[in-house]
């Protein structure tokens, strides 16, 4: 116990906010009737929104918000290079907010609160049975850290979080989703279509995509794009640099006044 308490001390400069009061929200149900492709689809629906009730809240609080782009785009890197899916991502995301928005993080352990993040979150949202190991992901910040100091910050995020590690984020339900505004014989009738356009005008007038999967990550995304702007959930007093709700980055470029949403794919 002693040897676990010296290593936590190593990583975190632990400062326990005090009690907040916890607001609720109502959530509308945003669908009537959507054509369901399964006859669980609705009872996994209902159980996603349960579970996105038991969220644990933003406040907002964080003193090291001002590494959070780098991080964000560190999961992004380390995603793509090992293949995790985005609900993976969001997910890891989600951790990571609540955890750094709780407790201070030594500057050189962020990146490893970030790989831990990404890792208990791939175990929960990646349908593939591989799921990279500690020492894989270790490799990409050049084994700077070690296993053990991982198992440690691995198991203050288990009793952080409560071990309860399953909560939709807004990839979550757009993957449900999705599938329901598009099918594969939707994409075999878009790819006949720029096929005789083609053939006709000896033009490509739209995107041609290599396959249904292709096609539904692109709708994903836009879906996504779109609750960036239409989520009325949002506090009303937020930092103005802070993201939002949907997903994660919001950059103002300089010397515009229009925002540019940058998505986390």
């Amino acid at each position: 116990m002693d040897q676990n308490w010296a290593a936590e001390q190593n990583i975190f400069e632990v400062i326990r906010k005090s009690e907040k009061n916890r607001h609720s929200t109502d959530v509308d149900t945003r669908l009537a009737k959507t054509h369901w492709l399964s006859d669980y689809a609705r009872d996994i629906f209902l159980t996603m929104r349960e579970q996105e009730l038991r969220r644990l809240p933003m406040f907002f609080l964080s003193s090291q918000i001002e590494d959070r782009q780098k991080l964000l785009q560190f999961l992004q890197l380390v995603a793509r290079t090992h293949k995790l899916g985005r609900c993976a991502l969001h997910l890891a995301v989600y951790y990571l907010d609540r955890f750094l928005d709780y407790y201070r993080v030594r500057p050189d352990k962020l990146f490893m609160v970030s790989i831990t993040c990404l890792h208990l979150a791939a175990q929960i949202e990646n349908t593939d049975a591989f799921i990279p190991r500690f020492s894989e992901l270790n490799q990409l910040v050049r084994n700077v850290y070690t296993l053990s100091e991982y198992k440690v910050v691995e198991r203050k995020l288990l009793c952080f979080l409560n071990f309860e590690l399953v909560r939709p984020t807004t990839a979550s339900f757009v993957e449900l989703f999705a599938c329901s505004f598009l099918t594969r014989s939707d994409f075999a009738a878009y790819t006949e279509m720029l096929d005789e356009c083609e053939r006709e005008h000896n033009i490509q007038a739209f995107r041609r995509y290599g396959s249904f999967e292709q096609m539904l990550g692109s709708l994903g995304q836009q879906l996504v794009s779109m609750a960036d702007y239409t989520l009325s959930t949002f506090p009303m007093i937020h930092p103005r640099f802070w993201p939002p709700p949907a997903l994660l980055r919001f950059d103002r470029s300089a010397g515009s006044s229009a925002g540019r949403s940058t998505l986390l794919n």
